[in-house]
């Protein structure tokens, strides 16, 4: 039986649902590899600063490049991020009351 979990390190270079996800803590770096253009959607974190947004790349096109925040609730309420794959859309969530 495999592991339910899988340690990618530093930075994920992953395909799910048929797009190219690339996942770093940096949000420097993530902006970084939104706009080589080699990416569906960039995820990041490090400034608990939730957002999402579509920054304009190399290759002429966009990338979303989403941050979720602070799961952790650290310096404000917890948030996270919910994206819809198949329809690229998504959004940043509280846990605040």
């Amino acid at each position: 039986m495999g592991a339910a979990v899988h340690y990618h390190g530093a930075e994920a270079q992953i395909e799910l649902g048929g797009r190219r996800i690339f996942v770093a803590h940096w949000d420097h770096h993530g902006y970084a590899m939104a706009c080589t253009g080699d990416w569906d959607l960039v995820c990041c974190g490090h400034s608990h600063a939730a957002g999402v947004e579509q920054v304009a790349n190399v290759k002429g096109g966009r990338t979303w490049l989403v941050n979720p925040g602070t799961v952790a609730g650290l310096a404000g309420p917890a948030t996270w991020a919910l994206g819809d794959l198949a329809a690229m859309r998504f959004q940043v969530l509280s846990m605040a009351a």
